[in-house]
């Protein structure tokens, strides 16, 4: 604006200096005319500067001569100020899940619709050595909120870091990845197994530890060992505090700009001290009847695992082997079981699927187009089971497979939506009503992140 003023000023004061310069009629329309076409390329320059500055999505970006940013980009806010981070941030995650069973009753078909997760939370950075994370999950049938994550963190910026509080355990790349960026909408039944049964991944109950880390840039390595209380209620005062110790390894090294590989092992122990460590679950949904497959009242446990992942553009593997003994409280056999689930991804539109070597977990999908990026699934897993109590009467071991065919469409960034359908066999298992039909089950989710 102010060239412009200055130009139309300079024009005027050509038109008064006529009588003095003696400026001819051309002249001056000549004059007029170039002056002209300076005003409209310089108003051109400003239309096309306040396009390039324009954030995506209307989002605002504003940033301060003191170093003060704040950033709506991402669907929540973030606030940045030198070294300090503040951000506000969640999902929505709708689901809606059917299946047709009968398995252990006459029927155990079900259909539901419910809000998977409800969370908000509030993360940030003191300074660059000190961080923290706070997460609520509010539970749409209670009305009540848990605490679902809360940790301090602090990261020496030399490859080491030490967290303490409630976070997720380090086993399994599948547990590490967020739920938000997991390419089906349940994990697999060995996940869930070991989730629910033994505490051994994902975040410790309502209970919290410290957890010792490093990572390694120039290797692509990274690892941690996690010491910590899952907070199992328990009448005898001896047995309260019951201390889990997990540890993890994994090396993603580049083959190219596009390709990588991941290898990854990891070991898990606890004295359950007589704790119910029980299995009984609708296979593959979440809702509905249950099935019960484990049962003990145990003492020591271990597991331990295997994973690994290979990734070249749009196409993705991944695969994960998982072995888990668990003994009663005078040391003899209460059950044992091992499995894997093997998957194949493939992104339709070309994008690569996203993935944190520092953590050894995959990441969300960015779109490249205006009509998002879709992505197809195929995923097989195999269980065997061996527990006295349960299976029929001339084996006790029995044995799961499930398959799962999905398609994902990443609307945005921030916009997802998943529909599944699987197929789930059980041989060997009690069924008081007297059929082996599979479970075929169809889920769909519509999630917002923020």
């Amino acid at each position: 604006m102010k060239k412009k003023f200055i130009l139309t000023l300079i024009w005027m004061l050509s038109i008064l200096a006529q009588p003095v310069y003696s400026v001819t009629d051309e002249e001056v329309a000549s004059m007029q005319e170039k002056l002209q076409d300076a005003l409209m390329k310089i108003e051109a320059l400003e239309q096309t500067q306040k396009q390039l500055s324009k954030p995506k999505s209307d989002a605002v970006v504003t940033k301060s001569k003191k170093g003060l940013s704040i950033d709506t980009t991402g669907g929540g806010i973030s606030v940045e100020s030198g070294d300090a981070k503040f951000k506000i941030g969640g999902r929505l995650q709708l689901d809606y899940q059917g299946m047709n069973s009968a398995h252990q009753s006459a029927n155990k078909s079900f259909g539901d619709l419910e809000w998977r997760r409800t969370r908000f939370g509030l993360s940030g950075a003191v300074n660059k050595y000190w961080s923290y994370d706070v997460t609520y999950d509010v539970a749409s049938e209670t009305d009540k909120a848990n605490l679902d994550e809360g940790f301090i963190k602090y990261d020496t910026l030399d490859g080491v870091f030490v967290t303490v509080g409630k976070t997720k355990a380090d086993m399994w790349m599948e547990q590490r990845t967020s739920s938000n960026w997991i390419s089906t909408v349940e994990r697999s039944i060995l996940n869930l197994m070991s989730e629910n049964v033994n505490y051994l991944i994902g975040k410790p109950g309502d209970g919290a530890g410290v957890k010792l880390g490093f990572y390694d840039k120039e290797t692509q390595s990274s690892g941690a060992i996690s010491v910590y209380d899952a907070y199992i209620n328990d009448s005898n005062d001896d047995n309260s505090m019951i201390w889990f110790t997990t540890a993890r390894l994994s090396v993603s090294p580049k083959i190219d700009d596009s390709s990588f590989y991941h290898i990854g092992v990891s070991y898990g122990a606890v004295d359950m001290k007589g704790q119910a460590a029980n299995f009984a679950s609708q296979i593959g949904v979440k809702g509905g009847g249950s099935t019960t497959l484990l049962d003990a009242n145990a003492g020591d446990v271990t597991q331990w695992g295997l994973e690994a992942a290979y990734v070249s553009g749009p196409l993705s593997i991944q695969a994960e082997y998982i072995d888990n003994e668990t003994d009663l409280v005078d040391g003899s056999k209460g059950y044992e079981w091992d499995g894997y689930y093997a998957q194949v991804a493939y992104t339709l539109t070309g994008e690569t699927r996203g993935y944190k070597w520092q953590t050894g977990s995959f990441d969300k999908i960015k779109p490249a187009g205006p009509m998002g990026a879709w992505e197809v699934i195929l995923r097989y897993e195999d269980l065997s089971l061996d527990d006295a109590d349960e299976g029929t009467v001339a084996d006790s071991k029995v044995d799961i497979d499930r398959t799962v065919f999905g398609l994902n469409w990443y609307a945005t960034e921030t916009v997802k939506f998943m529909a599944n359908y699987s197929i789930v066999s059980m041989d060997n298992e009690v069924n008081p009503a007297g059929t082996t039909k599979d479970m075929d089950s169809f889920q769909l989710r519509a999630q917002y992140t923020f």
